[in-house]
């Protein structure tokens, strides 16, 4: 094998390392040294103020640094963590041999109605519960309008990092991304519309983007050996 196949997972907001195990041993079973890190607020304890992608990026090539020293590695990230992984790529294009973007959020942020709610929420959050006697179940049905249960789960600092998640733009970044990358989308994504692949497609010249018929947003976690096998395939063959 020409290349080495080190590969970090990096899941989605909500969600924790479990939800990509079955990723995980599937590109174990072809050879491959897998790490799902435990993220700052995840797994791990909430970090000690209010991480932007930028830090949690940071605290990856951390990781990374450790766990494979000189080796190249490759990052995947699933929704949330197709943003890390779009940040790290950006900051770090001579550590990753490539990135695998999987219904990552931040190219086109939702539905505008959507943003407009959670907006709503994250701005004008402290009115409402001064001034209405049901504030907390006032915010369960715009969070449910918005279907930001993430959001509504989380602790307060977990909030604020939610928030400059949600509202940072990813799209400048897209053509500073040098490194060769994999794109992997749900045709059926409603959380992140499979248009956003479609502009990474188009702007990422070193790319090769697979949409999947009859698939969500959960696609890693219901097709694991099927990604394993592309993913796999991708690496030999770029």
């Amino acid at each position: 094998m020409s290349f080495e196949k080190n590969i970090i997972l990096l899941h989605g907001w909500g969600a924790n390392t479990k939800k990509l195990e079955a990723l995980a041993q599937s590109l174990r079973v072809k050879k491959w040294k897998v790490l799902i890190p435990e993220l700052p607020g995840f797994d791990a304890p909430e970090p000690d103020k209010e991480w932007s992608l930028a830090e949690y990026a940071e605290f990856v090539t951390r990781f990374a640094g450790k766990a494979f020293g000189r080796q190249k590695y490759y990052v995947f990230g699933h929704s949330f963590g197709g943003g890390i992984a779009l940040k790290l790529a950006v900051k770090n294009a001579n550590s990753p041999n490539g990135i695998v973007l999987c219904a990552n959020r931040g190219i086109s942020r939702g539905n505008p109605i959507k943003r407009g709610i959670f907006y709503l929420l994250a701005k004008a959050g402290k009115v409402f519960v001064s001034v209405l006697p049901l504030a907390n179940s006032w915010r369960k049905i715009l969070y449910m309008a918005a279907r930001e249960h993430d959001y509504e789960k989380t602790s307060p600092k977990m909030k604020g990092i939610f928030k400059k998640v949600v509202a940072e733009d990813l799209k400048p970044l897209i053509s500073q991304i040098k490194l060769p990358t994999l794109v992997l989308w749900g045709k059926d994504d409603r959380i992140t519309p499979v248009s956003d692949a479609y502009f990474l497609k188009k702007n990422l010249k070193n790319s090769k983007v697979l949409i999947f018929e009859n698939q969500g947003h959960r696609l890693p976690y219901e097709s694991p050996q099927v990604l394993a096998n592309e993913i796999n395939i991708w690496a030999t063959e770029k």
